[in-house]
């Protein structure tokens, strides 16, 4: 693949971790042309599109849409907490996060 100065252009921080994945010849040829496209390396846009589907992931388990019945128990139960979801609560906070610092 070229070179191009879109990828010049692109700031970068050393990455020192390295993952291997197995893939078909289909799905290798299919995201070079992708990455081509964007004129980016393979390794740049499946790096990309797997951060992008992690964050994502993560997303959807961090908001929630509740109806306007769900969202008043939800308020309730946050304003008046059983003994148990208390020392649960507790125990939570105490735990690391698995999520990066912002």
């Amino acid at each position: 693949m070229p070179y191009t100065l879109t990828m010049a252009s692109r700031t970068t921080t050393t990455k020192t971790r390295r993952i291997e994945i197995r893939i078909t010849e289909q799905e290798r040829s299919l995201e070079q042309a992708a990455a081509s496209v964007n004129g980016e390396s393979l390794s740049e846009f499946v790096r990309r599109a797997a951060r992008r589907e992690a964050e994502r992931t993560l997303a959807e388990r961090t908001s929630y849409a509740l109806d306007d019945e769900a969202a008043q128990r939800f308020l309730t139960a946050l304003e008046r907490p059983s003994a148990d979801a208390e020392k649960g609560l507790r125990r939570l906070t105490e735990k690391p996060s698995v999520l990066p610092e912002a």
